[in-house]
């Protein structure tokens, strides 16, 4: 017997490399189906290996293929497990499914072309263009204000990348995957973009990932998960809205696509491509110090006027409905008068923020969660935001009382506001009256078509929509933004102001944004209308002093089971365990401590914080504290270890 001994890559949560055999003769990037457990599985080849001194099975059935994954996606998935920490098979096993890995590859239909409709560029947009090498690494970090026209430097990039034979892949929000812009993206281009997020059909999903793989397909437009779609001979990777707090991964491996995109184009040598109105302070921070190209785009297209900004003193205003400010309703009125469009955006949902107890004034919260309940009229329920537990009967959990009093106002209670107000012309979009992209899409047609006079929100209606005839924004309820215990609010803060003020007067017509607030004196609202650094410098400044990142890398350890006790004691050991380290100087350590959250879906759950300078050191202290973690832990006792994190709660 000729055999070979060969390392495949399976996508299972563990370390995921095993060995076996195979009397033909194989390549890296190949898929085969191994005996696994008891049951068959697919996985890749990812080496030749030599014999091993314990026994292998043999592999079951090669793919009659050439290599749908090559050495440098292979390559990339190695580093990406190096960067977090996380074991090889479980990166594999959280960026491509099983069922994905089992897929066919069947006759491709013919990708459709469409008639190019060629766009012109202004000066600073082709002079960008021009700049960026499509034969080799470079990330360009394009910063231009809302509908500043960073959407054609894309593409003009890309149609030379597609016409040298190569493929693009456009990476966008869950939110922005709409169908105007898959359709501007084909005309433009020339092709048919292959289409790829979580809730396409599985058939659907399986076809575009093979047309990618294969190179059949030459331009893939998708979500977070599309970065790992392997490609025949990828030449560019866009990344827009770099800034989005989406493109941060959960769940483990806990990745963040826009710095995952940038190793990956350094691997294959290809350029990739930023963009924001609002770039992250990272991002910018990269930029400065010759990492990233950073480009600046001043000024819209055909001269449109940017929007007036106005900050309203909530102390010094009346309130309308209990909710509104004066102002912002006066400016509605206008709007509905004549027949313009407006946006009002509440990052909150639901019909009340909170609900107390009339008899003893206790807070009603969820009972396996350590966090108030937010009421829906639409539903009667109160439910949790986290767990999403659901109330009919509430029973206070002090007293006994089953009367409560709501307080405060989400996005339900807004709308009915405004449609008691001005009937038959406000339309809400949000997660709860949204469930799925095409129930999103069609309230969104109705918005563009003027169906409605006044779009009521959360955060979904600021990101990369197009009205031409919004002319007012108003924003409530940022003073709970504001106070959230993360280092990143302020920055949250401004790019999310800055971001939905882009969605007024982005034509002919002049926009207003009026913001209403009980802080009118913070410094984030006067560097809102400022097309330079200048919230950059005074928030990189913060950073600089309290030793948050960029200028340290950070992680995250939470600590999360059912009884209270065992679960601190194991946090408390995994502390002092860092804290007694050769290299612990190098460190620094906060915790355990309660969570932001302490209680979670029934769990308790501590953190323990860690900086360092370098990011060698704090790798090394990460494995350690896992393997702490498993030697010490109890029953279904969890460690989330997150490495730049974006969320502290």
């Amino acid at each position: 017997m000729n055999e070979k001994y060969y390392n495949i890559l399976l996508p299972v949560p563990t370390e995921g490399v095993y060995t076996y055999y195979s009397e033909g003769n194989l390549h890296a990037g190949e898929r085969v189906i191994v005996p696994f457990g008891k049951r068959d599985m697919t996985g890749i080849v990812i080496g030749v290996t030599e014999k091993p001194d314990f026994e292998c099975k043999e592999i079951t059935m090669c793919y009659n293929e050439s290599p749908l994954f090559s050495e440098n996606y292979i390559k990339f998935l190695k580093n990406m497990s190096s960067y977090y920490t996380v074991p090889l098979g479980l990166v594999f096993h959280g960026v491509i499914s099983e069922k994905i890995l089992n897929v066919e590859i069947d006759n491709q239909d013919k990708i459709k072309s469409h008639p190019v409709k060629n766009i012109t560029l202004t000066d600073e947009q082709q002079k960008i263009s021009d700049s960026i090498n499509i034969n080799s690494y470079s990330c360009h970090l394009i910063k231009g204000i809302t509908g500043s026209g960073k959407t054609e430097i894309y593409q003009d990039v890309a149609k030379k990348i597609i016409n040298a034979g190569k493929q693009v892949l456009y990476i966008v929000p869950e939110i922005s995957l709409t169908p105007q812009l898959i359709e501007r993206l084909a005309y433009r281009l020339g092709v048919e973009p292959s289409i790829y997020h979580y809730k396409l059909t599985d058939k659907l999903r399986k076809k575009h990932f093979i047309d990618f793989a294969t190179g059949s397909s030459k331009f893939m437009l998708g979500a977070r998960s599309a970065l790992f779609v392997p490609a025949k001979d990828l030449g560019l990777i866009i990344v827009d809205e770099e800034h989005e707090s989406s493109y941060k991964q959960d769940e483990s491996p806990s990745y963040h696509l826009r710095d995952m995109a940038v190793m990956y184009a350094n691997i294959l040598n290809i350029p990739v491509i930023l963009g924001s109105a609002t770039p992250s302070v990272e991002s910018i921070y990269n930029a400065e110090c010759g990492k990233y190209i950073l480009h600046t785009l001043k000024e819209r297209p055909n001269h449109a006027t940017l929007p007036q900004i106005e900050i309203i003193d909530m102390k010094n205003n009346n309130l309308i409905g209990s909710m509104i400010a004066e102002p912002i309703y006066d400016e509605l009125s206008n709007i509905v008068k004549r027949n313009e469009q407006a946006i009002i955006l509440l990052n909150r949902k639901g019909y009340s923020t909170y609900l107390y107890c009339q008899q003893c004034g206790a807070v009603a919260t969820c009972l396996n969660c350590s966090v108030g309940l937010v009421s829906y009229k639409s539903k009667n329920k109160s439910v949790c935001r986290y767990c999403n537990t659901e109330y009919d009967n509430l029973t206070c959990s002090v007293c006994g009382s089953n009367v409560f009093k709501e307080y405060g106002y989400g996005t339900e209670k807004v709308e009915e506001f405004l449609e008691n107000m001005f009937p038959d012309k406000v339309i809400r979009i949000d997660t709860e009256s949204i469930t799925s992209l095409k129930s999103l899409n069609k309230n969104l047609k109705r918005f563009e078509n003027k169906e409605a006079n006044i779009l009521v929100g959360t955060q979904l209606i600021a990101k990369g929509l197009h009205f031409p005839e919004v002319t007012f924004v108003g924003v409530l309820g940022i003073d709970n933004l504001m106070a959230l215990p993360d280092f990143r609010s302020m920055e949250r803060v401004y790019q999310l102001l800055v971001q939905v003020s882009g969605r007024a007067g982005r034509e002919h017509l002049s926009g207003k944004v009026y913001i209403q607030t009980m802080n009118p004196d913070a410094p984030v609202f006067s560097m809102l209308d400022s097309p330079d650094l200048d919230f950059y410098y005074w928030e990189i400044k913060r950073r600089e002093i309290t030793h948050y990142p960029p200028f340290t890398k950070l992680a995250r350890l939470v600590f999360s089971y059912i009884l209270q006790d065992e679960c601190l004691f194991t946090a408390k050991i995994t502390a002092n365990t860092l804290k007694s380290l050769p290299n612990a100087e190098k460190l620094t350590i906060y915790g355990p401590k309660d969570a932001a959250l302490a209680k979670l879906q029934n769990k308790y759950r501590y953190e323990i914080l860690i900086k360092s300078e370098s990011n060698t050191d704090l790798n090394k202290a990460l494995i350690i504290a896992q393997q702490v973690f498993n030697k010490h832990k109890k029953g279904a006792m969890r460690l989330k270890i997150d490495k730049d994190p974006y969320f502290m709660m």
